[in-house]
C-alpha cells in the first residue's frame, strides 16, 4: 500500500482485513467514517483513481482531477479478485440499510432514502428529524439556504422565499438570484429573516413537505416551528471553503438526500474540491519569505461598506496564499471578524495590494473615493503604484462560495502573476458560474458593479 492512492488503500485495507464486502472502516485510521463497498462504489473509486478526466480552463490550463495512475492497474485487478473471493464466502443477502443518518458521514445516502417511505436524519445541531421520502415541495429559509438549493439545481421545488430575496430594487443581487429570478416572485413566510410565520407557512399552496433552515433562529426554535406547522424542520449550517468545509459538505449532502439530488450534491462537492485544490497547488509552491500581503476594504454584510470596513477573515486571501494585514491588526488588538479599521492604522500598513468589494460603488462616499480624497492614504506605496483591484461581493446574503473562488483567482493573478499566468479570472468566473448555475453570469454581475469587478481600479486624486 505504500504510496498508493487513497481509494486503493481503502480497497486493499478492507479486503486484507477480512471485512465483509459491504462495510468497513477507513484502513488509514484517519477517521471512522463508513465506506460501502458495493459495486457502484468500487467502480466509481477505480474510475476516479485511474481514468478520471481533467477539466480545462483558459489558455490550456487543466484542473487536476486525479492524474491517470495506470501503474496501479495490476494492483486493482488483484484487489478485485480478492474481493470476489471474499464475497463468495459470505451470505448473498444484503443487510437492510440503517434508518438513521448518525451525523456528517459518507454513508450511502441513496440507499437510506430508498429504504422506506420516511427517513430519519440528524441535522447540524444534533436533532433527529424524520422526513418523507418523496419530497416535491420545500421551504428554504435563512442566508445561504436558497443558494445551496440552486447549487443542487432544485429551486423549482421552493414554495417561499426570504424577504431579502424578494427585494427587486437590490443591485447587485447574489448570483443564485441572478440565475433564478423566479425566486423573487415566491411568497414570503415571515416578517423578517429567521422569524417565520407558522400561519403563513400552513397557508402555502402547495404545502412544503420539509423546511430547511440555514442556522438557528433566536425568535422561533426549530422544534416550535415544526410543532406549529406539522412540517419537519431541518437545521443546517452554511460552512465555508476553509475550516468550515465539513459543515458545507454535510449541508449539501443532507439536502441532496432529502430531495433526491445526492448525485448532484456529490458533483458539487467534487467540483469545489477540484477548484480549491487547483488554487492550493499554486499557493503551496510560494516560499514563506515571498508571501504577499493584502488589505480588503468595502466589506458588505450585506450593506455596502467604506474603505475602512474590513474583516480578519478573507477567504480569497487564504485560498490564494496571501496574508491579511487586517488579521494581523485584529490579533494585536483583540478583534475577530468584521470591523472598522482606523484610517491612521491603515495608512501605517504596507500591503502589496488593496482589494475592494465593489458593492461599495453604490455609495456616494465609497471605498474608491476614500482612497482618492485622503492625502494620508495616498502616501501608501500600494496606492502610489495603483495596486488596487475590484472584487465580486461574497456576503450579500450568506457566504457566496463561488465568489470566494473567483476572487481568489483575481487576488492570485494580481499578486503572484507568475503562478497564475494561465488564468483569466473573468473566464474562470463564467466557468464556475456555468457549472453551478448552468449559465455564464460574469458580464451581468460586472455591469451591476460599475464595470470594476475583477479589474484594476484607476484612482483620480
Amino acid at each position: 500500500k505504500e504510496g498508493m492512492p487513497v481509494h486503493l488503500q481503502k480497497l486493499f485495507g478492507i479486503v486484507c482485513a477480512g471485512k465483509r464486502p459491504e462495510t468497513g472502516t477507513d484502513p488509514s485510521g484517519e477517521d471512522d467514517r463508513v465506506y460501502h463497498l458495493h459495486p457502484s462504489y468500487i467502480c466509481h473509486s477505480i474510475h476516479t483513481t485511474l481514468f478520471s478526466r481533467t477539466l480545462k480552463f483558459s489558455q490550456g490550463e487543466e484542473i487536476d482531477t486525479g492524474v491517470p495512475m495506470t501503474r496501479w492497474i495490476p494492483a486493482v485487478i488483484t484487489a478485485l479478485l480478492l474481493l470476489a473471493i471474499s464475497a463468495g464466502c459470505t451470505s448473498h443477502e444484503r443487510a437492510e440499510p440503517p434508518q438513521s443518518i448518525p451525523g456528517p458521514s459518507i454513508i450511502d445516502l441513496e440507499d437510506i432514502a430508498a429504504s422506506s417511505s420516511g427517513i430519519t436524519l440528524t441535522d447540524s445541531i444534533g436533532r433527529e428529524v424524520t422526513v418523507p421520502r418523496n419530497v416535491t415541495h420545500l421551504l428554504c429559509s435563512g442566508p445561504g439556504c436558497m443558494r445551496y438549493l440552486a447549487y443542487l439545481q432544485a429551486t423549482g421545488m421552493a414554495v417561499g422565499a426570504d424577504i431579502p430575496e424578494q427585494d427587486t430594487r437590490a443591485s447587485p443581487v447574489p448570483a443564485y438570484l441572478m440565475a433564478n429570478p423566479q425566486i423573487r416572485l415566491l411568497p414570503s413566510t415571515g416578517a423578517v429573516t429567521g422569524a417565520e410565520n407558522p400561519d403563513a407557512i400552513r397557508a402555502l399552496d402547495p404545502r412544503p413537505d420539509v423546511i430547511f433552515r440555514m442556522g438557528e433562529s433566536p425568535v422561533l426554535s426549530a422544534d416550535s416551528l415544526q410543532e406549529k406547522t406539522g412540517i419537519p424542520v431541518l437545521i443546517l449550517h452554511e460552512g465555508d471553503l476553509s475550516y468550515g468545509r465539513g459543515t458545507f459538505n454535510y449541508a449539501l449532502r443532507v439536502m441532496g438526500v432529502v430531495i433526491g439530488k445526492s448525485s448532484r450534491a456529490e458533483e458539487v462537492i467534487r467540483f469545489f474540491d477540484k477548484v480549491t485544490e487547483n488554487l492550493d497547488s499554486r499557493a503551496r509552491t510560494i516560499p514563506e519569505f515571498q508571501q504577499k500581503s493584502a488589505y480588503f476594504g468595502g466589506y458588505s454584510a450585506p450593506e455596502p461598506g467604506s474603505l475602512y470596513a474590513t474583516s480578519t477573515v478573507v477567504l480569497p486571501f487564504r485560498l490564494a496564499g496571501v496574508s491579511n494585514v487586517a488579521e494581523e491588526y485584529g490579533a494585536d488588538n483583540g478583534i475577530s471578524g468584521p470591523f472598522t479599521i482606523p484610517r491612521e492604522a491603515l495608512s501605517r500598513m504596507a500591503p502589496d495590494g488593496i482589494f475592494l468589494d465593489m458593492t461599495t460603488w453604490s455609495l456616494t462616499d465609497n471605498a474608491v473615493t476614500d482612497l482618492e480624497k485622503s492625502e494620508l492614504l495616498q502616501g501608501m506605496t500600494v496606492v502610489k503604484e495603483g495596486e488596487v483591484y475590484g472584487l465580486l461581493p461574497s456576503t450579500l446574503y450568506g457566504e457566496e462560495h463561488e465568489a470566494d473562488l473567483i476572487n481568489a483567482y483575481r487576488v492570485g493573478k494580481a499578486l503572484y502573476p507568475d503562478k497564475f499566468l494561465d488564468v483569466d479570472p473573468e473566464v474562470m468566473a463564467d466557468y464556475i458560474y456555468s457549472f453551478l448555475y448552468g449559465q455564464p453570469l460574469f458580464e451581468e454581475m460586472d455591469r451591476a458593479l460599475g464595470g470594476m469587478a475583477l479589474s484594476r481600479i484607476p484612482l483620480f486624486p
